[in-house]
């Protein structure tokens, strides 16, 4: 049971050292980060709770997927992010959006990740290992970009453009990516494939426009983008 374990919190923790070595120019504080992935462990309980509650209103599998599971478990994230990381001093740059918003997600995951994996044993592992926790930290991947843009906007507008982004987009992409796999329909369970390679590919282009937009690139850095 301890290797099990042991194996669903593996994929939360090297997805979480990736993103995290990629901020490049001012790294964020490991506590900070280590408080939202605690924080993001802890939600996964008021989540379920809320999820259940809401499935006594939803009858249809993909009503389930986009008004109770991506709607509360974005949502969550998206205060948790805000609360305890937008708002602190230590937030300083656009990537640092991206580095709270995947520790908070990847913190929920790993909860998510070992109930499923005591429940379901091995061969859920694998499948959860390549799409589910990856699927997370890429949500947060999005939704860290737009908070980050949000933070340092120069008008209202745009801040609260980029705020609403930073909850519509990953919660639509969310319930797309549950919707693929509820369905019964082969080809749509085929589709997760290319549209977590997608995910991938627009994950890493947001993680590579926030780094060259840091204040702390070095001057030289900035010349060769010119």
């Amino acid at each position: 049971m301890l290797l099990l374990i042991g194996c669903a919190v593996a994929p939360a923790v090297a997805l979480m050292s990736y993103f995290y070595l990629r901020d490049l120019y001012d790294s964020e504080p490991l506590r900070l980060v280590g408080l939202l992935f605690l924080l993001g462990m802890l939600s996964a309980v008021p989540v379920m709770y809320s999820v259940s509650w809401l499935d006594q209103f939803i009858a249809s599998p993909y009503a389930h997927a986009f008004l109770a599971v991506a709607v509360v478990e974005e949502l969550l994230k998206l205060v948790l992010t805000w609360w305890f990381a937008v708002r602190h001093r230590e937030f300083d740059e656009e990537y640092d959006g991206i580095v709270y918003a995947v520790a908070a997600s990847l913190g929920f995951a790993t909860i998510e990740n070992i109930l499923k994996v005591l429940s379901y044993g091995w061969d859920t592992l694998y499948l959860r290992t390549l799409f589910t926790v990856p699927g997370h930290a890429l949500f947060g991947v999005i939704m860290g970009f737009y908070l980050g843009k949000a933070k340092f906007a120069v008008s209202k507008k745009q801040k609260w453009m980029f705020y609403g982004l930073a909850f519509v987009y990953p919660w639509f992409i969310h319930g797309t990516y549950d919707s693929l796999l509820l369905s019964e329909q082969t080809f749509l369970v085929g589709l997760t494939v290319p549209f977590m390679i997608w995910l991938w590919v627009n994950g890493l282009r947001k993680v590579r426009q926030a780094q060259q937009r840091s204040p702390f690139k070095p001057l030289e850095k900035h010349s060769h983008d010119v």
